[in-house]
């Protein structure tokens, strides 16, 4: 009988570190503007592309270019229409330490000694945004973290919003929601996925940042990832079961937002 080798979450750690290392790409474009090309791909399958800018005072901007939400309105996703989606955006990349500039820039600026932590916050927000927005219902404001704050208030689950924990590797990883746990009920520590029929690029970037923070802490925490299965129209729609595995063989529990009520009572606890 073939014997499987025990799981180990720093050697995926590792692993996925090497491989990171691996596909990224820095070139010079222009005089003191190195271009970052980055393996992981946006909501319409188009690679990510960062820009390092050195400033007069001697810190690095990191940016977009202004690419996510130009990229977003010409597939019809108009975050500067509404006061509201401007809102949520402000506030969510606020967390990850990003700002959007005049002119729809994402951007980050940081010394030398932080640039690693400040293009990992970067990326992170960019994959954030095109995740949190491109599926959000088309005739309504609301977008997907919206529905799953009402449900929790909804069922008096006592949930705080945008955390963030340092990981085994010194960068910030960022959680939606934290339920607090008590004597023998552990901390739920909960992401979000909205493309959730999109290729498993993002669900790999979740993996990584519980993986990251799974090995650092020490009191007992459950780890959440609930699954938009709806469509712009409300309807449901598959879940690709690559991700659902993904996440189960991790022990991390996938929750599809159609399912959301059969964890009410171990999230309220």
């Amino acid at each position: 009988m073939l014997r499987l080798l025990e799981l180990n979450a720093q050697e995926l750690s590792d692993k996925y570190i090497q491989w990171y290392k691996e596909q990224v790409s820095f070139r010079n474009v222009k005089k003191n503007i190195v271009r970052i090309d980055s393996p992981f791909l946006d909501s319409f399958q188009d690679e990510i592309v960062l820009y390092a800018i050195q400033q007069p005072d001697g810190s690095i901007r990191l940016t977009d270019d202004g690419w996510t939400i130009n990229n977003l309105e010409e597939h019809g996703v108009f975050i500067n229409r509404s006061k509201h989606r401007k809102e949520i955006l402000k506030q969510q990349i606020g967390l990850y330490g990003v700002e959007k500039t005049e002119f729809d820039e994402l951007s980050v600026v940081a010394d030398m000694s932080h640039f690693s932590e400040a293009k990992h916050r970067l990326l992170q927000a960019v994959l954030f945004v095109n995740d949190m927005f491109m599926f959000s219902p088309s005739n309504t404001s609301n977008v997907f973290l919206d529905d799953i704050q009402n449900f929790f208030d909804e069922h008096n689950i006592r949930a705080t919003a945008g955390v963030s924990f340092l990981g085994n590797s010194g960068l910030t990883h960022k959680y939606d929601f934290l339920i607090s746990g008590f004597k023998e009920i552990p901390t739920r520590l909960i992401k979000t996925l909205s493309a959730s029929n999109n290729d498993s690029i993002f669900a790999k970037s979740i993996l990584t940042d519980i993986s990251q923070t799974r090995v650092v802490r020490s009191e007992p925490t459950t780890y959440y990832v609930f699954i938009n299965d709806l469509d712009k129209s409300n309807n449901k729609i598959d879940v690709n079961p690559d991700i659902l595995t993904l996440f189960e063989q991790n022990d991390i529990k996938p929750v599809k937002y159609t399912d959301r009520n059969s964890v009410i009572d171990e999230l309220a606890a």
